[in-house]
């Protein structure tokens, strides 16, 4: 995981708590001035653990301090709820309940991070990844910026191919998560509108609730390589987990001997196993992902049985004046 990122999401996470802690001393001093019959049970409990605690230390208690507590919390919560309170009224406060606000639980004595932490990890994620949220969508996008002349060997414009290839994207993203294309290849020459319309089937998914995750393809190959030879037990599960992938200029990532191509195969094998969607721009030619990827990942890229491969066709318009 990225340290600048968890250090923001850390740092919401002390602010929860902070926010969290005031209330709970906001009730506790709620009840202990309206209520002073249920401060001093409170009172009597308190001191009941300070005997059990030296009782560990050779006092004498005399008394089930297990059995005493729980008459102790009954009682309590019962006084609370015939008040119109909730029973956990006095429990301690926190919107996480697996790790209370800490960010990470414990498995086998093993910390992991919980799974609050990673939800808010993959906010962040997507917000940064995010490029002119609400301008990059189907609706806005306009055909007429591509020129009218026919494309080589065709009587279809580059206009009129573009618009084909966006209602294909459209479509593609209307069946995102559960639909039969699981991933979607856009390869052809710069400046000819992939990033632009993988932004809009990242932006239609959100509106329609589903968690997609922007990177670009050099980010990702950082965060597998570095959860690859991590020694403090850093992952990069929010690229495998993410029901939407957005990978933007594969290709671009430095190509490392045994690393790159596992580690991409890996991931995008994972996800056609667990039936997660991934769309993809490259500046590559089918034959120049064969050769830098191999054929085993290619062939994952280029299924037409779980996705769709679309060419991007003609000129630069970055280039046409």
């Amino acid at each position: 995981m990225d340290s600048r990122i968890l250090a923001a999401v850390a740092a919401e996470l002390e602010s929860k708590r902070a926010l969290n802690e005031r209330e709970e001393n906001r009730r506790k001093e709620e009840i202990a001035s309206r209520h002073p019959d249920i401060q001093k049970l409170i009172d009597q409990r308190h001191e009941m653990v300070m005997r059990s605690v030296r009782g560990m230390f050779g006092a004498s208690v005399g008394e089930d301090p297990e059995k005493r507590m729980a008459a102790y919390n009954e009682k309590i919560a019962s006084l609370l709820e015939s008040r119109g309170y909730p029973k956990d009224y006095l429990s301690p406060v926190c919107s996480c309940k697996l790790c209370g606000d800490l960010g990470y639980v414990y498995e086998n004595s093993i910390q992991k991070p919980c799974e609050c932490l990673k939800q808010a990890y993959l906010a962040h994620l997507s917000q940064e990844g995010e490029i002119a949220q609400g301008e990059h969508t189907f609706e806005n996008y306009d055909a007429s910026r591509f020129p009218e002349t026919p494309l080589p060997g065709t009587d279809v414009s580059q206009r009129e191919y573009m618009e084909i290839v966006k209602q294909k994207c459209q479509k593609y993203a209307l069946q995102v998560p559960f639909g039969s294309q699981k991933t979607l290849l856009l390869h052809g020459g710069s400046g000819l509108g992939k990033t632009y319309l993988l932004q809009c089937i990242g932006n239609h998914a959100r509106s329609q609730g589903v968690d997609a995750l922007y990177t670009s393809a050099n980010d990702l190959f950082m965060a597998l390589k570095n959860a690859c030879f991590s020694r403090t037990g850093e992952t990069a599960e929010e690229y495998f987990e993410a029901p939407l992938l957005l990978i933007d200029d594969l290709g671009v990532e430095p190509m490392m001997e045994n690393i790159t191509v596992e580690q991409m195969y890996n991931l995008i094998n994972s996800r056609l196993s667990h039936g997660l969607c991934t769309a993809i721009t490259t500046n590559l030619s089918r034959t120049e992902l064969e050769k830098r990827y191999t054929e085993r990942l290619s062939s994952r890229l280029l299924d037409t049985r779980t996705g769709m491969a679309i060419p991007f066709l003609g000129k630069d318009i970055r280039l046409i004046k």
